[in-house]
């Protein structure tokens, strides 16, 4: 066998070994890990989406694989029936649709609220009533127990929020007690931004000191402090390990404006994962809406004039704050903190299309584009809820684009030469004696079926070096692994509290056909860092695109701006030349763009969670304690 090759570098004082073979190996072990696929931000005519319950989980589960779904619909209120697809999204104004106070009527409780002419059900009500007995009824029938009802929150002072208290949800019976979904109604209720009603749930319930939102000059800051934060604190107080708490879209509404309601910088995230060390312990980077032109709906003017997305735009369908290495997430993990990464749908509609076709000129349905993969539970296991939040909270978990890896992954680093430090996977960390050297291995699989893309021409990227490979094909070109080190936590009174750098954030290696190692579908990626001296933590992230791809990628393979062809001057754009582009594709001076979907298909990105390294004699990081008070809670 051909002896593998070394690549060195030197980075922060380490010797680190970039270690492959390109040849393929007769046998390799099997994969040590297993995922599963799911999603958790999506909505329903429960609030602006379009599918029903119904129809977006079964195309979720039966279309695209998903093995768990949280339902999460905007908190606030709306007068359409999320049990009936809604295609026009006007209720039965012209279609399929429903209203709730149209016959067959259904009570709606609380104060009342009008929209489109129409009473309107607060979102704690059809979370509980509605929503949730759906989840479980569908349970049943598809046999897939880890589906339940969250929300997307409008947090007070900032955007949204995606969570989730599992509480007495019970899918998983099939039938007989089911339980409800009583927390996360209360928690809509208590903390929703747009949930104004001030019933106390009644008659159901008499949830008891609701806080009025702030308006005004000031009121972004008061409604952090007074009613975000507290809203973690109350899920770490009531549901510390069965509820999350992932900021969504997190560049979308541009930087933090303290006298409004959008945006998030890097001192929140901060104040988020304090109050909730066990709850609030990730974003969402990777957004959904990865059909829109405007890729994300990130773009220039999104929150009013002068008000852009953090980035302006979406790199390779990441926002900034993850993508730029050295940026917010790796100030983050530079303490730490265990603060992780997820992707999500965002599903709402197809734009252009309707609901029931392939392609599309805004979202994706669940799973069809963007996959959260969770670790699957050892045989045996109780299949429910719970099992997904601890997957999210642990941070073992990553992020896949257009199926260009499967849920077959393994990520693990280990103390060459002392088997007593053990190993550690993703959101974990590796204690090593000091001196010693570290390996590294990232395995993936590679799928050996086609994607969802309804599109089988070649890649409009790819093609633009000479690359012909259809969309529906993806093969994985590069991966990346970025090392920062950890310098510990930011004190709340410290000037750095709201720095959002990692300047110790750097490329350590990057692997592609020349030089990983090949057994079948599996790609295996070696790094050595020797001698080890300082804390440390590395995660990794791949493409099906290489560098220096006009448009997409620089010389050193990061994401470019994923500009929009239609509404910024901005570029270059990549053509697509082929004559199967389909029509809806943008035409700039005569030549039709990749765009929409096609622009989404043809740039894959997958980012994995860290991997945590600290030298012996020091102290334990944030993301042990943490983990340490998660496990101290459960017994």
């Amino acid at each position: 066998m051909k002896s593998a090759v070394l690549a060195h570098h030197l980075i922060a004082g380490a010797s680190v070994l970039a270690v492959a073979g390109g040849m393929a190996l007769p046998s390799t072990p099997a994969f040590a890990d297993s995922y599963m696929a799911g999603d958790f931000h999506n909505h329903t005519p429960c609030s602006d989406g379009r599918s029903s319950v119904e129809t977006m989980v079964k195309k979720a589960v039966q279309s695209y694989g998903l093995e768990w779904l949280g339902a999460a619909d905007h908190g606030g209120s709306s007068p359409r029936d999320c049990r009936v697809d809604d295609p026009e999204g006007d209720g039965s104004t012209t279609g399929t649709g429903k209203f709730w106070d149209v016959a067959p009527v259904t009570a709606v409780k609380g104060d009342v609220a009008m929209s489109q002419g129409h009473r309107s059900m607060w979102r704690w009500q059809s979370a509980e009533e509605i929503i949730y007995p759906e989840l479980a009824r569908l349970a049943k029938e598809l046999n897939k127990p880890m589906l339940y009802a969250g929300i997307e929150t409008n947090v007070p002072g900032h955007e949204h929020t995606s969570m989730a208290v599992i509480g007495n949800q019970k899918p998983q019976n099939f039938g007989g007690d089911t339980g409800d979904a009583g927390g996360v109604a209360e928690f809509e209720y208590r903390f929703d931004r747009s949930d104004t009603d001030f019933s106390k749930g009644a008659p159901n319930h008499a949830w008891e000191g609701k806080v009025a939102n702030a308006s005004g000059t000031g009121s972004g800051t008061a409604n952090h402090k007074n009613k975000a934060v507290p809203s973690v604190q109350w899920l770490q107080k009531y549901y510390p390990l069965d509820s999350y708490y992932v900021p969504a879209h997190v560049e979308r509404a541009g930087v933090f404006n303290p006298n409004g309601n959008n945006g998030f910088n890097v001192e929140h995230f901060r104040d988020f994962n304090n109050a909730g060390p066990t709850v609030a312990v990730g974003f969402e980077s990777q957004p959904g809406h990865q059909a829109s032109n405007n890729r994300g709906e990130y773009r220039a003017g999104f929150c009013g004039a002068g008000c852009d997305s953090v980035g302006v735009t979406t790199f390779g369908g990441t926002g900034i704050y993850a993508a730029k290495v050295g940026g917010l997430w790796d100030a983050l993990l530079g303490e730490g903190r265990n603060w992780f990464f997820y992707a999500s749908s965002d599903w709402h509609n197809r734009g252009a299309f309707s609901i029931y076709e392939a392609s599309s000129t805004n979202d994706f349905y669940p799973g069809e584009y963007q996959k959260l993969y969770v670790p699957r539970p050892a045989a045996g296991t109780t299949l429910r809820p719970n099992v997904i939040v601890d997957g999210v909270r642990s941070g073992n978990s990553y992020s896949v684009q257009g199926d260009l890896i499967t849920g077959d992954l393994s990520y693990k680093a280990e103390v060459i030469g002392y088997a007593a430090a053990g190993t550690a996977k993703m959101g974990q960390t590796l204690v090593v004696p000091r001196g010693r050297s570290v390996k590294l291995t990232l395995e993936v699989n590679l799928p050996t079926t086609k994607n969802n893309s309804p599109y089988s021409f070649n890649n409009p990227s790819l093609a633009q070096i000479g690359v012909q490979e259809p969309l529906n094909r993806p093969t994985l070109r590069q991966v990346q692994f970025i090392k920062g080190n950890v310098s510990g936590v930011v004190a709340v009174d410290s000037a750095n509290y709201t720095n959002a750098t990692n300047t110790s954030a750097a490329r350590l290696a990057t692997f592609g056909p020349n030089n990983w190692t090949v057994s079948g579908q599996k790609r295996t990626m070696v790094v050595t860092i020797t001698n080890v001296q300082n804390n440390m933590y590395v995660r990794t992230r791949g493409s099906n695109l290489p560098a220096s791809v006009p448009a997409e990628t620089d010389a050193q393979g990061n994401p470019l701006n994923d500009w929009d062809p239609e509404n910024s001057a901005q570029g270059p754009f990549v053509p697509c030349t082929d004559a199967a582009c389909p029509s809806h594709l943008v035409v700039r001076d005569g030549q039709k763009i990749s765009s929409y979907d096609v622009a989404g298909w043809s740039d894959l990105w997958f980012y994995t969670n860290p991997i945590f390294i600290r030298v012996a004699d020091q102290p334990k990081l944030l993301v042990e304690t943490n983990g340490a008070l998660a496990v101290a809670l459960k017994k």
